[in-house]
């Protein structure tokens, strides 16, 4: 089930803008403007996730030094 709908389809547009490789600077509105805003909020929430991925999808860290853990 899609939540599309849930903010408006402004919002929809910067989160694709964000994960097509867009800037901020690609915002077609005012930033000051609340459809500007709608906007910037879609394009920063999808960055945040971008960033979530990459820092979940590398390596394992190593166990703690002292830590007794066997997976070292």
């Amino acid at each position: 089930m899609s939540n599309r709908g849930v903010h408006p389809a402004i919002y929809y547009l910067g989160r694709e803008c964000r994960r097509n490789g867009g800037g901020k600077l690609a915002n077609p509105f005012a930033p000051i403007s609340v459809r500007g805003s709608w906007f910037l909020a879609g394009w920063n929430d999808m960055d945040i996730e971008i960033i979530n991925e990459r820092q979940t999808t590398g390596p394992a860290a190593p166990p703690a030094p002292g830590t007794g853990s066997l997976a070292a």
